[in-house]
C-alpha cells in the first residue's frame, strides 16, 4: 500500500516537472515566434522566478501544519521528527499524509481569484523579471493543480471551496476551472 501511494506521489511530482519546464518552453517558443525573444539576464530571472513561484506552493502545506494548525496530529508528529532531525522521515510522512490537509490556503478558489488579480497588476505594472516569474510560477502551479484535482480527484476538488459555506454544483465547479484556465493562459502569455 505504501508504494503504491509513494509511485502515485512521484508519478504527480514527475507530472508537476513536466507541466512546469513544458508550459516555460512554450512561454518562450511563443516569445520567439512574436520576435521578441532576448536571451540576457532577464530571461533567466524570469525563469528562475518561475521555478521558485512554482515551489513556493509546497509551502502550502509547512504554513498549514506549522501555522493554520499547530495543533492536529499531523503537526504534533512533524514537529516530533524535526527536533529529532528526521528530515526524511518527516517528508515521507507530510507526503504520505498530505490529504489529511483540507483547507490550504493557497488551493482555494479565493486564493485563486487573488491570484488573478495579482498577475493582473504585475502583467500591467511590474518590469521586474523575477518579480513577474514568480507570479507566473505560483498562478501555474496552482492552476495545475485545480485542473488536476477536477479531472482525476473530484473529493479534493470540493476542498477549493471550503471557503463556501455551501456545496457547488458541478456545473458551478466546470465553469469555475474554466474561467479561471482561460484567465490563466491570457495572464500567463503577458507575464
Amino acid at each position: 500500500m505504501l508504494y503504491n501511494d509513494f509511485r502515485m506521489v512521484k508519478n504527480k511530482l514527475v507530472l508537476h516537472q513536466i507541466v512546469l519546464f513544458g508550459f516555460l518552453g512554450i512561454l518562450v517558443l511563443w516569445s520567439v515566434i512574436r520576435g521578441s525573444f532576448v536571451f540576457n539576464l532577464d530571461l533567466l530571472w524570469w525563469l528562475l522566478g518561475a521555478v521558485l513561484g512554482f515551489l513556493f506552493v509546497f509551502g502550502d502545506r509547512v504554513v498549514y501544519l506549522l501555522v493554520s494548525n499547530p495543533n492536529e496530529a499531523l503537526s504534533i508528529k512533524i514537529k516530533d521528527l524535526l527536533k529529532q532531525n528526521k528530515i526524511g522521515e518527516g517528508t515521507e510522512l507530510l507526503l504520505k499524509e498530505r490529504y489529511d490537509q483540507k483547507e490550504l490556503v493557497m488551493r482555494s478558489f479565493l486564493f485563486l481569484i487573488v491570484w488573478i488579480a495579482m498577475a493582473f497588476f504585475a502583467m500591467t505594472s511590474v518590469v521586474n523579471a523575477f518579480a513577474r516569474g514568480l507570479i507566473l510560477g505560483i498562478g501555474m502551479h496552482i492552476e495545475f493543480d485545480l485542473i488536476y484535482d477536477y479531472l482525476f480527484d473530484k473529493e479534493r476538488l470540493d476542498l477549493w471551496f471550503w471557503q463556501i459555506k455551501r456545496t457547488l454544483e458541478p456545473e458551478e465547479k466546470f465553469w469555475f476551472v474554466v474561467i479561471t484556465g482561460f484567465a490563466f493562459i491570457l495572464l500567463a502569455f503577458n507575464l
